[in-house]
């Protein structure tokens, strides 16, 4: 058995959280770029502040964070970026991550050199929660690991949407579920790593929307690794969530770019809602908020 393949098979050791008497709860904060913030400890003993990242698709720490706590090589993997950028990534083999009660050995992670630039510790994806139902409360800014009893009651009290899995080989791991972009459906990727929406500019002419027109604003940038990106800023009358429409963003600020996804949705959509995020069971649950 290789190396690599090892490493992925020790990536489920973990100690889970699901199986708890009664939920836990550990704060997170929204920075200044509107990404959710949660503390973590890596190494075992390195108490860090990540990006929590349900769109990063793998654990990616510092450089220098991983030579720290003396990662060991573990092969490498490509995936990704939303605007098409193909990232080859290193993997290692760090001794332990923890995020509240959820503690995991051996975990496979990437070395992302943007993140020493940036001074970021490290970004925390979804695939540490395969199998332990999260909770972000975006209101009370707490994420909240579910029991099987307090995972029924988020059942019983809220609206369910499919999930769609977009599994690498258990290295890394994106959620999709169907929303509504005004009128349009689409696949969309679920994204803390985002603040607002991104559609993709094939539904500029389906929502009769001219990128020339006084409403759009036009947007000539660089990501974060330096690829050129053109963005198309405007309203669009709401984003909803399919399976219940009534949990919408309303009007909704969205970019239209070349994604390679039907669209992206961020932060903003969930700013008054508790959702809850079941790997296990391919579903998603949002808390209606009382208002909208």
């Amino acid at each position: 058995m290789s190396r690599f393949m090892f490493s992925v098979l020790i990536l489920l050791v973990s100690v889970s959280a699901f199986a708890g008497s009664k939920p836990v709860s550990v704060p997170f904060s929204i920075n200044s770029d509107g990404f959710v913030v949660v503390a973590a400890t890596v190494g075992g003993s390195d108490a860090i502040h990540a990006i929590l990242d349900t769109g990063a698709g793998l654990d990616v720490l510092a450089p220098s964070l991983i030579e720290k706590i003396h990662g060991m090589p573990a092969g490498h993997i490509s995936v990704f970026r939303m605007n098409g950028e193909r990232l080859d990534v290193p993997l290692f083999v760090i001794p332990e991550l923890s995020v509240g009660p959820l503690v995991k050995k051996e975990v496979v992670v990437g070395s992302w050199d943007v993140l020493d630039k940036l001074s970021l510790a490290g970004i925390i994806s979804i695939r540490d929660f395969r199998n332990d139902p999260i909770t972000l409360d975006f209101v009370g800014k707490e994420l909240i690991f579910e029991t099987h009893r307090s995972l029924a009651k988020r059942r019983a009290e809220g609206k369910s949407s499919r999930l769609q899995l977009d599994d690498v080989r258990g290295v890394a791991l994106d959620i999709f579920s169907s929303f509504l972009i005004g009128n349009q459906a689409g696949q969309c990727e679920i994204d803390t790593g985002s603040p607002n929406a991104s559609v993709n500019t094939r539904y500029m002419p389906l929502m009769g929307i001219d990128r020339d027109s006084p409403g759009v604003h036009k947007q000539e940038k660089h990501s974060i690794t330096g690829a050129p990106e053109v963005h198309y800023w405007t309203n669009v009358p709401e984003i909803s969530l399919a399976a219940a429409p009534q949990l919408k963003l309303s009007p909704a600020r969205v970019s239209f770019s070349n994604i390679i996804y039907d669209c992206v949705i961020g932060v903003d959509f969930w700013r008054d809602d508790l959702l809850t995020i079941d790997i296990a069971d391919h579903q998603i649950i949002v808390t209606p908020p009382q208002t909208r």
